[in-house]
């Protein structure tokens, strides 16, 4: 808890940065950063995401700050704000983990031996090959990892020694990747369901 000297302080520097005092709020995020970093990452299990936390929080200060000059308490503002931005991240990543599986994998493409499928299957596994390869390193070891050798997520973290929440990252963005090389290419997903 502040004590009061700092709380006065504290009115002070938020009235300053109502004002656009860059000053004022640097020295707020001096104060208050790593504790927001502390708490994201207990939340997220994610250096990166609790960085880009702190960042957000940051930023929602700054654009409120015309509006912040009458608050009770700057850090208990920070607080929810933080925890908010964290849950809201944490509902991102259980979506698309969620929708991770809805992507049609090379093997659900054989459903009939039928000449016009297989011209179609040969036709999406050369654009999925390019697409792949047009990915980054991480993106294409990840998703290789556990599209094409059935990996689990802990599995993959533990190979490359990262997070499971950025293995997520690697393979969510992989996927889009790949999504939009081959709507480029005029391929239709839906075809396949």
């Amino acid at each position: 808890m502040l004590e009061k000297s700092v709380q006065y302080d504290e009115k002070r520097l938020l009235r300053l940065m109502s004002q656009d005092s860059s000053y004022a709020f640097q020295f707020i995020y001096d104060l208050h950063k790593d504790n927001i970093y502390r708490v994201s990452l207990r939340m997220l299990n994610s250096p990166l995401l609790a960085e880009e936390v702190v960042q957000d929080v940051f930023l929602k200060l700054w654009f409120e700050r015309k509006k912040l000059d009458e608050l009770q308490s700057l850090e208990n503002w920070l607080f929810i704000v933080t925890r908010n931005r964290c849950l809201k991240q944490l509902k991102k990543i259980a979506f698309e983990w969620k929708n991770i599986g809805d992507y049609p994998s090379v093997e659900k493409l054989a459903v009939e031996d039928h000449p016009e499928n297989r011209l179609d299957q040969n036709t999406y596994i050369d654009l999925h090959n390019k697409a792949i390869s047009n990915l980054t390193d991480h993106q294409k070891r990840v998703y290789e990892m556990v599209k094409l050798n059935k990996l689990s997520h802990q599995e993959v973290a533990t190979k490359l020694k990262i997070s499971p929440l950025t293995v997520n990252k690697h393979l969510v963005r992989a996927l889009q990747q790949i999504r939009k090389y081959l709507k480029e290419s005029g391929f239709h997903l839906f075809s396949f369901f």
